[in-house]
């Protein structure tokens, strides 16, 4: 050993080989080092890269299911707009019913205050014609009470002129009997022949037929005096009953037609009570129907409001940094 340690000194060939033979020795210590890390930067990149294709399988996963995500949520917000159309177009058409029906009942109730003041205007009028109904039946009682005195006048007079009759009767059968027994006496006077009788009878005739002359004259004017004023008190109580008799039938036939314009306003106001509450109940539907809009329009506007939170999902932070972080995500894994 000494012996070629010292050959190796002495030869410069053996030094110079000797001196690469450490050199390679070094380089290939030093190239099994650097392939030793090498290696092991190997293993690290592979394992670096199974976890960076891990976590871009794991992120192309959520990005595809944050894609379908948002896929049902763009279905979900068409279908909402379509939702919100169709209930703006509701909408429209209840704010153009409720107009309609607003116009219909400011209609109903002008037409309602209108059948309260004709029912008021009938009524004052049923009070006026109840009044003037009572006076005029006070009227025709006193009228028939006035009718009632004049028939019982008249009642009176005609049983004084049956008694003046009788009366007249029983004067004229006196006289019949007076001229009877004149015609007997003068029967007899012509029957009997004795002078003195003719003489009596030729004197005393005279006397006897102007004495009935006289009372038959004064009977006479009498009855005459009383025919005359049974003929004017007649004719006076005739005209005065066909005048009351006139009144009483203008008073009721005015009677009746105040009967029949009480009748037919009572009629009026009836009808006009019927209209009123008809009114009042047709008020009372529009009014339910404009509440029950009034609650259809506020579920509407409710359930707007809750879509328009919904579609504020887009506009929240959470969810741009989520989005943001899956399009850096993306862009990072295409890069590589």
């Amino acid at each position: 050993m000494p012996t070629s340690v010292s050959l190796r000194e002495d030869d410069p060939l053996l030094k110079d080989l000797s001196e690469k033979k450490q050199s390679f020795r070094r380089n290939v210590v030093s190239l099994a080092t650097e392939l030793k890390e090498a290696r092991t930067r190997l293993a690290e990149q592979e394992r670096s890269c199974s976890k960076e294709a891990m976590s871009r399988q794991e992120a192309e996963t959520r990005v595809k299911r944050m894609e379908d995500e948002m896929h049902e949520l763009a279905k979900e917000l068409n279908k909402k707009v379509e939702q919100i159309r169709a209930s703006d177009v509701a909408t429209e058409k209840f704010v153009k019913e409720l107009g309609d029906i607003k116009s219909q009942l400011a209609a109903t109730h002008a037409t309602a205050e209108a059948s309260a003041l004709s029912a008021e205007s009938a009524q004052s009028q049923c009070r006026v014609l109840s009044k003037q109904l009572h006076e005029r039946t006070g009227s025709l009682k006193e009228h028939d009470d006035q009718v009632t005195r004049l028939g019982e006048q008249l009642e009176n007079l005609r049983n004084e002129l049956q008694a003046r009759e009788s009366s007249q009767k029983q004067l004229r059968d006196e006289v019949l009997k007076v001229e009877a027994d004149i015609m007997r006496a003068v029967s007899v006077v012509k029957t009997k022949e004795n002078s003195e009788v003719r003489k009596m009878l030729n004197e005393d005739p005279p006397k006897n037929f102007e004495r009935i002359n006289k009372l038959l004259t004064a009977k006479d004017d009498e009855i005459a005096r009383l025919r005359d004023e049974l003929k004017i008190i007649s004719a006076h109580w005739r005209f005065k009953t066909k005048e009351l008799e006139d009144q009483v039938e203008n008073q009721r036939r005015i009677d009746q037609e105040l009967k029949k314009k009480v009748l037919k306003l009572e009629f009026c106001l009836r009808e006009t009570r019927i209209q009123t509450r008809k009114l009042q109940k047709m008020g009372e539907r529009n009014d339910v129907a404009i509440q029950e809009l009034k609650e259809q329009l506020a579920a509407k506007k409710q359930h707007e409001a809750d879509l328009s939170s919904n579609q504020n999902l887009w506009d929240k932070s959470g969810f741009k940094i989520v989005v943001s972080m899956s399009m850096l995500i993306l862009v990072a894994f295409s890069r590589r």
